[in-house]
C-alpha cells in the first residue's frame, strides 16, 4: 500500500525536499514546463488560520447537491496522500497519481514536496475536468504554492497567529500573506475576524477591485458540531451562491449543507471517543466551547500530541479548564513535540505519557475522551485502530 510521495518519486526517478520554501517561482516554472495546466480552470481558493478544511467541505456538498462534479486539494493527509487530491470527496487512485508523476519526471524544475504535490493535482484536475475545483492553501496565502490558481472566488475563513517564523508575529502580517489569495476583481468571502486583520484585507481587497461579500448567515442542520461549524457553513453558502449565479438553489444548499462531514472534526470515532484536529490557541478554544456545547456533564479525558512550535502553554492552559485527566502521546513524526515536555508543563492531577497507538472504547459513560492536538496524530491513531474503528462504525 503506498501511504506517501517516495514511492512514487523513486518510480519515476522525481527528487524534491520535505523543506518549506515560500514563494511561487519554481511553480509557475514547473507549470510552465507541463503546458500550465491550471490556466483557466474553475478554483475556489480557500486560506485561513483555522477552518478551511471544513468550510471546504461545505462547499464541496453544496456544488455535489446541485449536481457537479467537484475536485478537492488540502493538506494534511488524513490516511494517505491520495486522500489530498479527491474526486467528488472520494481520492483518486494510484493510476491517476501515476499519470500525473509520469508528466512530472519530465520536469526539469527543482520541487518542494509540496509543491511537487501541488503541481500533481493540477495535473490531475487537468485531466478529470471536474465543473468545479477547491483548494485550500497549505501555509499562509501570498507565498503558498497553491497561489498559482485564478480562482472565481476567494475565501478568508480566520486569522490568528500560527507559523510565525514564516508569516511575522503580527495580525496585521499574517493577513497580509492572507490576503494574498485575493485576485483582481474576483469576489472574497470573509468570515469573521479581529478589526486588525480585516483593516489590512479590506484594503488589499480594495487595491485589486474585488467585491467584499456580505455573508448569508445559515442556521439550518449540520451534521459538524460547535458555532464555529456554523460561520463555516455561512462562509460556503454564499460563496456558492457567487460560483452558481442563478442556478443557486436554497433546498439543495441546504440539504448539501446538512449532509457535509469531514474527518477529525469532533468525530466519534468510538462511542465516547471524540478525534478532533485542534491544533493552535483559535481552534482550541472553539473545541472547549464544542465539548462544554454538547457534554456539559461528562467527566473529560484529553489525550494529546502537539507538533513543535505551537504556543502549547496557552493550549494547555485551555484544555485544563475542562479537564483534570491528561495523556500525553510520543508519536512517530520528527516535527513531534516530546511528550515529557507537555506532562512537565501541565498541572492536572491525573497524567501519564503513553508511547504507543492504542486508543480503546471507553467503558466507562461518565467520561468522554477528546483526542487533539495534531492531524498527524490523528491520522497515525486511525490508521494502528482501523480494524476496530471499522468494525464500530460498520452499519
Amino acid at each position: 500500500m503506498i501511504t506517501g510521495l517516495d514511492p512514487y518519486k523513486e518510480k519515476w526517478g522525481i527528487r524534491s525536499d520535505a523543506s518549506i520554501k515560500p514563494g511561487l517561482e519554481a511553480m509557475e516554472a514547473a507549470l510552465f514546463e507541463l503546458g500550465n495546466p491550471h490556466k483557466g480552470l474553475p478554483f475556489i481558493h480557500i486560506a485561513g488560520t483555522n477552518g478551511k478544511g471544513s468550510t471546504a467541505a461545505f462547499v464541496s456538498s453544496i456544488l455535489m447537491a446541485h449536481g457537479k462534479r467537484v475536485g478537492n486539494f488540502f493538506s494534511p493527509a488524513i490516511e494517505d496522500v491520495h486522500d489530498q487530491i479527491q474526486l467528488d470527496r472520494m481520492p483518486i487512485g494510484t493510476a491517476e497519481f501515476d499519470k500525473a508523476m509520469e508528466r512530472l519526471s519530465k520536469v526539469e524544475t527543482a520541487l518542494t514536496d509540496f509543491e511537487l504535490l501541488t503541481v500533481c493535482a493540477l495535473l490531475i484536475f487537468e485531466e478529470a475536468a471536474p465543473d468545479y475545483i477547491i483548494i485550500e492553501a497549505g501555509m499562509g496565502g501570498r507565498f503558498d504554492s497553491t497561489n498559482v490558481i485564478d480562482p472565481l472566488v476567494s475565501i478568508i475563513t480566520s486569522i490568528s497567529k500560527e507559523h510565525t517564523m514564516f508569516l511575522g508575529d503580527s495580525i496585521e502580517e499574517i493577513a497580509w500573506h492572507k490576503a494574498g489569495i485575493i485576485k483582481n476583481e474576483k469576489p472574497v468571502v470573509i468570515g469573521p475576524l479581529p478589526e486588525e486583520a480585516r483593516k489590512v484585507i479590506e484594503g488589499i481587497a480594495q487595491e485589486h477591485h474585488a467585491p467584499i461579500i456580505t455573508v448569508q448567515e445559515y442556521d439550518g442542520p449540520l451534521k459538524l458540531k460547535g458555532q464555529h461549524q456554523r460561520i463555516n457553513a455561512s462562509l460556503a453558502w454564499t460563496a456558492a451562491q457567487q460560483v452558481l449565479g442563478q442556478l443557486f438553489d436554497a433546498e439543495k444548499t441546504a440539504a448539501g449543507l446538512a449532509q457535509a462531514t469531514i474527518a477529525f472534526r469532533f468525530e466519534e470515532i468510538f462511542q465516547h471517543v471524540i478525534f478532533d484536529g485542534a491544533h493552535n490557541e483559535a481552534s482550541i478554544k472553539a473545541l472547549v466551547e464544542t465539548i462544554q456545547e454538547n457534554y456539559p456533564d461528562k467527566k473529560i479525558h484529553i489525550v494529546m500530541g502537539l507538533i513543535q512550535g505551537k504556543d502549547y502553554l496557552s493550549i494547555l492552559r485551555l484544555l485544563e479548564k475542562i479537564s483534570s485527566h491528561f495523556t500525553f502521546i510520543d508519536f512517530s513524526d520528527e516535527r513531534a513535540m516530546p511528550a515529557h515536555i507537555l506532562f512537565s508543563e501541565n498541572i492536572s492531577k491525573i497524567k501519564t505519557i503513553q508511547n504507543d497507538y492504542d486508543i480503546l472504547p471507553v467503558q466507562n459513560d461518565s467520561e468522554v475522551t477528546i483526542v487533539t492536538g495534531s492531524l498527524y496524530l490523528l491520522s497515525l491513531l486511525k490508521q494502528r485502530n482501523y480494524q476496530m474503528f471499522r468494525h464500530y462504525n460498520s452499519p
